[in-house]
């Protein structure tokens, strides 16, 4: 079904207030582990984000490719590596879009993407020993 993404309502905001002061230090913590990442997963299989000389990302997710998707997933599962697949399903191939269905097969960019990518762990509550073990993983 169609419809709107809104999720938060005043007890959310009442509480993402409260959180407000702890956000510089939680986005400098991921940009410290997302930094690890860049700097420390060498895998030609792996497609890692790339980040432009401008911009100054805060690392809510860490988006990667890999044409094996299912089994670097589940390579990393092995291992007591959580992560996840947001998108599996590209939009113009969701039910809620019939009539968008006709653009099948026109949009490889978006159908490859849905078979891809997945995000590998991203918290500030990450520590170091569990970064460096998503690292070790990835380069295998």
């Amino acid at each position: 079904v169609k419809g709107f993404n809104s999720r938060l309502d005043p007890l959310q905001a009442a509480i993402l207030q409260v959180k407000l002061k702890y956000l510089d230090g939680w986005n400098g913590r991921r940009t410290s582990i997302a930094n690890q990442y860049l700097n420390g997963i060498k895998n030609s299989n792996l497609v890692l984000p790339v980040v432009p000389d401008w911009a100054e990302p805060v690392w809510h997710l860490f988006v990667v490719r890999h044409h094996q998707r299912d089994d670097f997933q589940s390579h990393l599962s092995k291992a007591g590596i959580s992560t996840l697949i947001h998108y599996p399903i590209p939009p113009h191939l969701q039910v809620a879009y019939q009539e968008l269905k006709s653009y099948k097969g026109q949009l490889p960019l978006a159908e490859s993407m849905a078979c891809e990518v997945l995000s590998l762990p991203m918290a500030p509550q990450l520590n170091s020993a569990s970064t460096l073990l998503v690292i070790q993983q990835a380069c295998e």
